[in-house]
């Protein structure tokens, strides 16, 4: 016994039902309710019983022969009321109050269910904003941990959890108040007998004792073999182009068919054991009525006299053998659900988890340079650096590019920049100041970046403008599309501005969408604007445009490029060549054609890939 209360208790500690209690604690006024509904509900059906064993008292009272005129109800002990009623009369009274008190009971039932319905609503939005904001402020390497379907599940599955476990703690509180309410009438009316019944009520108990643990366990089975359905479903949907261009779709339907299969063998495992306690259930309680009537009607002579007893003994041990089961079923939900509350509580836990740190010191605009100093950097505690000692400055209102090949830090520099990741060694300093003292939001509101990937929402042109700016008008949507070379495209769109542009955008062409981006950047009114190879896969058309928009707009900002193409970065205020993580030449472009031989290297290489 002390084990399975240490079990609670440490059940009872985990993140997921701390979220669930502390839902609770706000909406007292509806716990009392509830509770206050469940007692007034074992109350009324335990007086309805009482009410049934006087009527039938009633009958048998007549057939002793004894006078009419002047009817004596029996009572439990203490109840002792005189009527000047017919036996007939007092019967049919009697009904009629059983089946009022019946009807306060469904009263009662039903607002207990609704209140229950309410505060599992309130807990169910709670934690599932809260699991949905946890996730939001993981870390990005934390969170990049997790496979996309993952994520989905810990969100959507978060209110199927903690509803079922508000309906079954809900649903076991009920059972217990009404088999205390059947207890105490089979007591008063046969205490014998009572002694017999609790053989039902140890036969219940044992058994669920030695279902839970195993079921438990089969429910964390079944737990992570949907998960891993789900998150290999939606990885899949996710990359449905990929897997359509290189014709692996049979590949991939046996891959899920056999997941689903090892999910069906779970399923299967459990419901052996999930319904296991029924059979048994369901016979012990008839057993022991056919038991209990047949001791009492041997044991007694005067069957008038037994009657309304064992009549309302029965009554009452039926009912509430009938709890017993429903408890024993809910006892055993309970222990199914158990595998969906580990994993909200492995979500909620944050003693592993990593979180984005932000400074405190607000940050209005950007008064000067920004400065990277004796930055290095690694992925891992005890990996390789992929940024070495990095020192240099990004000039307010100029143009900075990056160029190097793949690998050389370019993406980590700004990862950095972002506060995606922070420096393993080293300091980047804005406005003087610290990175890291700086408040992250406050800072990433006046950066706006078009990368090389862009995400488009499946909404409106217009939404997808006003992400980053979400006040904005129309004219200044259409303003920044014009700067960003995107109006006349959009006006060529069945809907124009309205159009809605489908999943991640598909509707439109790379040049379109990345047109699209650097209009929404720029729409955020951002202080420092950040081009990550926004240019790499387009057409020379599309590359021209956009280079147009930068060279109109350029100097209203501090622009931060990473571009493979060189033709983009040509009119840079500074250029910084990248190699293996470091900084290996700096300057302009003609200055950087005469005295780098990496970057001359690039530069001939492209030029040379271009010409004729």
């Amino acid at each position: 016994m002390l084990n399975v209360i240490r079990k609670l208790q440490r059940l009872f500690k985990s993140p997921a039902y701390e979220l669930v209690f502390l839902s609770i604690r706000s909406n007292l006024l509806f716990v009392f309710i509830n509770l206050l509904t469940n007692v007034l509900c074992a109350l009324l059906e335990g007086s309805s019983l009482g009410v049934v064993y006087l009527a039938v008292s009633s009958l048998t009272h007549k057939t002793n022969g004894e006078t009419t005129d002047k009817f004596k109800l029996p009572s439990f002990e203490s109840l002792d009321i005189n009527l000047q009623l017919s036996p007939e009369q007092s019967f049919l009274w009697l009904v009629i109050l059983a089946l009022c008190l019946q009807l306060l009971l469904s009263i009662f039932s039903y607002t207990n269910k609704v209140v229950t319905a309410q505060i599992s609503a309130k807990a169910q939005t709670f934690v599932t904003g809260k699991v949905f904001e946890q996730i939001m402020l993981f870390s990005y390497s934390c969170a990049s941990r997790y496979k996309i379907g993952d994520l989905v599940m810990y969100a959507n599955d978060a209110a199927l959890a903690v509803d079922r476990q508000i309906e079954e703690i809900n649903s076991i509180i009920i059972n217990i108040a009404f088999s205390i309410a059947y207890l105490y009438i089979i007591i008063v009316l046969s205490p014998a007998l009572a002694m017999a019944a609790s053989i039902i009520i140890f036969f219940a108990i044992l058994l669920q004792y030695y279902l839970a643990p195993r079921l438990r366990r089969l429910a964390q089975r079944v737990t992570s073999e949907q998960v891993e359905v789900a998150k290999s479903i939606t990885e899949n949907i996710q990359g449905l182009r990929l897997i359509h261009t290189f014709g692996t779709q049979e590949q991939t339907i046996r891959k899920i068919k056999k997941l689903l299969e090892n999910y069906k063998h779970q399923l299967i495992m459990r419901s052996y054991l999930y319904y296991s306690s029924e059979p048994l259930l369901d016979i012990m309680p008839l057993a022991a009525l056919a038991v209990l009537s047949i001791i009492a009607v041997l044991s007694s002579k005067n069957y008038s006299q037994i009657m309304p007893t064992l009549l309302t003994f029965l009554l009452a041990l039926q009912r509430l053998a009938t709890r017993l089961k429903s408890t024993s079923i809910t006892a055993t939900r309970f222990a199914d659900n158990s595998g969906r509350m580990l994993r909200l509580a492995a979500i909620l836990n944050r003693d592993d988890k990593q979180f984005e740190h932000s400074g405190n010191q607000r940050f209005n605009s950007l008064q000067g340079d920004i400065k990277f100093n004796q930055v290095s950097h690694s992925y891992t505690k005890n990996g390789k650096f992929v940024l070495h000692d990095l020192n240099f400055d990004i000039p307010r209102h100029q143009v900075t590019a990056f160029v190097g090949e793949s690998g050389a830090g370019k993406s980590t520099i700004l990862d950095l920049f972002l506060g995606i990741y922070q420096p393993t060694h080293g300091t980047i300093y804005v406005n003087n100041l610290p990175f890291t003292e700086l408040n992250l939001s406050d800072f990433r509101k006046r950066v706006g970046v078009v990368s090389q990937d862009t995400f488009i929402f499946n909404d409106t042109i217009l939404e997808n403008l006003r992400y980053g700016n979400p006040e904005s008008s129309i004219k200044e949507a259409i303003s920044c599309s014009k700067l960003a070379y995107a109006h006349q495209f959009i006006l060529s769109l069945p809907d124009g501005y309205k159009t809605v542009v489908g999943e991640r955008g598909y509707r439109l062409s790379g040049g379109q969408r990345q047109r699209l981006a650097l209009a929404r950047a720029l729409l955020k009114k951002p202080e420092i604007l950040i081009l990550d190879e926004a240019t790499s896969s387009l057409d020379s058309e599309s590359e021209s445009l956009i280079q147009n928009a930068l060279e109109k707009i350029k100097y209203r900002y501090t622009v931060i490029v990473v571009a493979h193409r060189l033709s983009t970065i040509v009119n840079s205020d500074q250029i910084l060549v990248l190699k293996n993580g470091k900084i290996v030449d700096k300057g302009r472009h003609l200055e950087l054609i005469s005295k780098s031989q990496i970057y001359k290297r690039y530069w001939d290489l492209q030029t040379s890939v271009a010409s004729p």
